[in-house]
C-alpha cells in the first residue's frame, strides 16, 4: 500500500531493478558485469528519488554518488585487465576465465584488488564507506528497502568472491586480515 502514484512507473523501475540485479549475477564476462552493475544504480536511484521518504533526493543523490565512484575504479581496473590481456595475446577480452589466466604480479593484483575491493565494499557496504545505507534504508519506499536488504547489498559480496578474489588471489590473501577486521 505504500505506492499509490505512479504505480507502471514504479512496477517499471523494479523489473529494470531486477533485470540490472539478474544480468550481475549471471555474467561471465567483466565488461558486461560492469554494465549491469550500472544499470542497477539507475533504478534504485528512482525508485528511493520519487517515491521514498522526506528526504528522498538526498538519500538518493547520496547512493549515487557513493556506489557510482566505486564503479569507476572498478571500470578502471576493468580496462586496464582488457588491456593488459591485448598485451600478452594481441586479443581484446573481457572473458572472466581467460583473464582468470593472466597470472598478474603480486604489485599489479593489489591495485587492481583494491579498485574492484573498495567498489563491492562500498556496495556491502563496510565501514567506512557506509554512510549511504542508513539514509537509502529510511527514504526508500518497503519495497526499494527490501531489495536493497535482501538482494544488492549481498551483490557486493558476491562481487568479491566470484571476481576480485579469484582474480587477484595474492593481493586477496594480503588483504584477508583488513577484511576480516571489516567484516
Amino acid at each position: 500500500n505504500d505506492i499509490t502514484q505512479s504505480v507502471k512507473s514504479y512496477v517499471f523501475f523494479m523489473l529494470f531493478l531486477e533485470t540490472g540485479m539478474l544480468g550481475a549475477f549471471v555474467s561471465l564476462n567483466l565488461f558486461q558485469f560492469y554494465v549491469f552493475w550500472e544499470v542497477m544504480l539507475i533504478p534504485m536511484y528512482f525508485i528511493i528519488g520519487i517515491w521514498g521518504g522526506p528526504r528522498r533526493i538526498y538519500a538518493a543523490v547520496k547512493f549515487f554518488l557513493f556506489t557510482m565512484a566505486g564503479s569507476l575504479l572498478m571500470l578502471v581496473a576493468i580496462l586496464w585487465l582488457a588491456w593488459t590481456y591485448f598485451d600478452l595475446t594481441g586479443q581484446w577480452s573481457f572473458s572472466y576465465e581467460l583473464l582468470l589466466e593472466l597470472g598478474l604480479p603480486a604489485h599489479m593484483q593489489m591495485w587492481l584488488f583494491a579498485a574492484f575491493g573498495l567498489a563491492f565494499l562500498i556496495k556491502v557496504p563496510v565501514f567506512p564507506v557506509h554512510t549511504w545505507l542508513p539514509d537509502a534504508h529510511v527514504e526508500a519506499p518497503t519495497g526499494g528497502s527490501v531489495i536493497l536488504a535482501g538482494v544488492l547489498l549481498k551483490l557486493g559480496t558476491y562481487g568479491l568472491l566470484r571476481f576480485a578474489m579469484p582474480l587477484f588471489p595474492h593481493a586477496s590473501e594480503a588483504a584477508r586480515p583488513v577484511l576480516v577486521g571489516l567484516g
